[in-house]
């Protein structure tokens, strides 16, 4: 069963790859479960970062990350430093808790974003 942030993470992913020249996928940076010894394995590797965005994309040559919580939780120290590293570097990053605001936020840093598909009612006007 999904939790309420798998849900929401998925409902955002949709959205961002219905966007025209969007690409955004979820990144999995948890541990390895063992079944030989039913135990989680942490990954050692030292190009894997502590607080790495739950979503990473590029929009019109444009990188972004998104850090996606549910409820009142709130991102982590490690997280909020690794969304401030992608916008020291010039990429847009930023967490939400909300599906209507991720879109705003979004937006507001991309208001060039269009959907794949256009509403045939546009398309009368």
């Amino acid at each position: 069963m999904s939790t309420p942030e798998k849900l929401l993470e998925h409902r955002i992913l949709d959205w961002l790859n219905s966007l025209k020249k969007c690409f955004a996928f979820k990144v999995n940076n948890m541990g390895v479960f063992d079944n030989k010894k039913k135990v989680w394995r942490k990954n050692n590797s030292k190009h894997i970062h502590k607080g790495t965005p739950d979503i990473i994309g590029e929009i019109n040559g444009k990188f972004f990350t998104i850090e996606v919580k549910a409820g009142y939780n709130k991102p982590s120290p490690h997280q909020i430093k690794f969304l401030e590293r992608i916008k020291e570097t010039g990429g847009v990053s930023f967490w939400t808790n909300d599906f209507e605001k991720c879109k705003t936020t979004f937006l507001n840093y991309f208001p060039e974003a269009k959907l794949k598909v256009e509403p045939l009612f546009d398309e009368i006007l």
